[in-house]
């Protein structure tokens, strides 16, 4: 019996075809609302995915979207970390769960055992292969700069012990750098999104008294930039420091007036902060990020979420 030969190219090219997989292990450490979105988008393109969790009851919701889910959990006396010998990007997105005002309790439990744990791990990986770190910290660690336009090569604010955390949290990574390690820091402003919608949050003072200093200049970045500027810094390899935010340069009074007037709403009136709350008041350069030929998806968090209302009316 003769094959059939062109009908069997027909069938296969009718087939859907697998995706292939890139050769890349990536891991998050701390798949939080930034973690969930990079873990959909690196298993969309066929890379082998390793996602952390510290709760024993999201376990079994993070392997539905990932390849291997493991349990990190910074208060634990150990963690199996065993997952890193063959990881070849490893994003470091740890941050304090459920806290609804700062506490420095929780920020030291993760900025200090956690970080330690995870170098440890990382450190004593049995493996030379080389490794691409991703580490996504804050811009808040320049602290008050009196509004100037601030670089990364600006010194950093440590009076405040969550920013002592935080600073202490970038040393340790990038102290892992060598001939097979990159680190790259990747300073945020406050992330906003769907699911975060900061602007809604500030509109909702309208007309009422907060105390808050609204001279403040704080900074945003769209968590799709966010994702964006990890994938740049892990294709490009990046062994450096980058400020990961949007081109807002306002302060607390003029985005909220703005806000307000636009949907017909009184303003904010802010009253002023205690003399030892953590504040960030700087204006925050993400020109060397754009050096690297990076270009904002959403340039304006006030632009973005005015085309949003605008499109739900």
């Amino acid at each position: 019996m003769a094959l059939d030969l062109a009908g069997l190219y027909q069938r296969l090219q009718a087939e859907q075809r697998p995706m292939l997989p890139s050769g890349e292990h990536r891991a998050v450490v701390g798949c939080g609302y930034v973690g969930r979105r990079l873990v959909s988008g690196w298993s969309d393109e066929g890379h082998t995915v390793t996602a952390t969790t510290r709760r024993d009851s999201r376990l079994h919701q993070l392997r539905s979207h990932v390849d291997q889910a493991v349990l990190f959990d910074s208060e634990a006396t150990s963690n199996d970390l065993s997952f890193l010998g063959d990881v070849d990007v490893l994003v470091v997105s740890l941050a304090p769960t459920g806290q609804q005002h700062v506490c420095v309790e929780a920020y030291e439990s993760v900025y200090r055992r956690g970080i330690e744990m995870l170098c440890d791990g990382i450190a004593n990986r049995h493996s030379n292969r080389p490794l691409q770190i991703i580490h996504l910290s804050s811009c808040g660690l320049y602290g008050n700069r009196d509004g100037a336009l601030t670089s990364e090569h600006m010194g950093l604010d440590l009076n405040h012990p969550v920013n002592a955390l935080l600073a202490g949290a970038e040393q340790q990574l990038q102290s892992l750098r060598s001939e097979a390690i990159n680190v790259c820091t990747l300073r945020l402003g406050g992330i906003y999104g769907p699911d975060r919608e900061i602007p809604e949050w500030l509109v909702a003072a309208a007309g009422q008294c907060v105390e808050r200093n609204g001279d403040h200049v704080p900074c945003w970045v769209h968590v799709d930039d966010v994702v964006q500027a990890v994938n740049l810094a892990a294709e490009q390899k990046l062994n450096t420091t980058l400020n990961v935010v949007d081109d807002i340069k306002l302060s607390k009074r003029a985005i909220t007036d703005q806000l307000c007037e636009a949907i017909g709403c009184p303003p904010v009136i802010w009253m002023g902060s205690s003399q030892d709350e953590r504040i960030l008041h700087a204006a925050i350069s993400n020109e060397s990020l754009k050096d690297l030929g990076f270009q904002l998806q959403h340039p304006s968090m006030l632009q973005w979420y005015l085309k949003r209302r605008a499109a739900s009316v």
